[in-house]
């Protein structure tokens, strides 16, 4: 199969080593790379084998003719562009997360595949991770750590902690939880500037073109059926640890460092709620022991093959992230704007379509 990259130096880059997601692959073809800053597109070039460089990506959808595109630029502000025009051009699309700003962006996005009869794939890298795919998500439904309660997940701290990386992070813990237990029922958030509640004159322009965004601190809670999940990244945390996810049950806690992350990829401790130190009855389940910059490779390819076999008719070996799931992802954290314009919670499915806090007023609706 054809494949084509669009990156973008300076403007999202390449994210998460999408760039490499089919270098490699069997059957796969690196026919052409589009990126508009010519330096960043030589080094592109020269890292992926890609066979053709364009500065337009629009010209190397219409000239190339190739199957699959990977969307590798991390600008969310882009994507729903890119998507169309791929689609435009019967184009499938492997794409970096977040997918888009807004629900709305994805609908347009999914209408767009649609109606050219190609697919739209999220390169959550959790998706072709064995350990996560094969071990944790198995064990918790097998009862491995007995009935799940709930769930702690940790963002990123640091000048952009609090909804900046809600937004940025929520792919990957919300698509592991949306695995294991569906849709929630309801959301309830507090979004806070320098520790009291956010007001819409803290609103600003998130990283990485994401929209509106506020505040610098975020915690977010979601009710799943007898399941309970909270979200919470502070500025003042600091910017590596923690990133984690937590799964706390009845007979056991399993961690997950986030998928970025080096060292160990499951640790498993007998007891529900374990002490963090000095306790030797922490266990690693499992660590592939590369860098987590290659683990996030090592996904990809094992996503890409599994996207291939899926366009070519075959059963794919890894269950791939389609952009509806990833619009459900989007509308639970545009639930969690909604819930703090409010102060209540927030009830899913989540009707909204666009992002509450573009039309938040000091009133307190939007």
């Amino acid at each position: 199969m054809r494949i084509g990259i669009i990156g973008h130096t300076g403007c999202g880059d390449y994210g998460h080593s999408l760039d490499q997601a089919f270098v490699g692959v069997e059957g796969a073809e690196i026919a052409a790379l589009a990126d508009p800053v010519e330096e960043g597109r030589t080094a592109a070039l020269e890292r992926t084998g890609a066979q053709q460089g364009y500065a337009r990506y629009t010209d190397m959808l219409e000239r190339e003719k190739v199957d699959i595109v990977v969307l590798a630029t991390h600008e969310m502000s882009n994507h729903l562009a890119m998507v169309v025009a791929a689609a435009e051009q019967g184009v499938h699309v492997y794409a970096e997360k977040p997918l888009a700003r807004t629900p709305a962006e994805v609908d347009a996005m999914v209408e767009a595949c649609d109606r050219a009869g190609v697919l739209l794939i999220m390169g959550h890298p959790w998706r072709g991770r064995p350990e996560i795919q094969r071990q944790a998500i198995p064990m918790i439904r097998d009862g491995g750590i007995g009935e799940p309660r709930w769930a702690r997940m940790y963002g990123f701290g640091g000048e952009h902690g609090g909804d900046q990386w809600l937004i940025d992070l929520y792919p990957h813990f919300f698509d592991f939880l949306w695995q294991l237990f569906g849709e929630p029922s309801w959301c309830q958030a507090i979004i806070t500037q320098d520790g009291r509640p956010a007001r819409p004159s803290d609103r600003k322009e998130g990283l990485f073109g994401m929209g509106t965004s506020a505040g610098n601190g975020l915690w977010a809670h979601y009710q799943f059926d007898g399941f309970n999940a909270e979200f919470e990244s502070f500025a003042g945390d600091g910017i590596e640890n923690p990133y984690r996810i937590d799964i706390h049950g009845t007979e056991g806690t399993l961690v997950l460092p986030g998928p970025t992350q080096d060292g160990p990829d499951i640790y498993f401790h007998p007891h529900s709620n374990p002490q963090p130190f000095d306790d030797e009855r922490w266990e690693v389940l499992a660590h592939e022991r590369v860098s987590g910059g290659q683990k996030w490779i090592n996904a990809h390819h094992r996503m890409a093959r599994s996207m291939m076999d899926l366009i070519e008719g075959r059963t794919p070996e890894y269950e791939l992230c389609h952009a509806r799931t990833a619009r459900r992802h989007i509308e639970m954290a545009m639930a969690a704007h909604r819930s703090h314009i409010t102060g209540a919670r927030v009830a899913f499915p989540f009707a909204e379509t666009g992002n509450p806090f573009d039309t938040w007023t000091e009133e307190g609706r939007g």
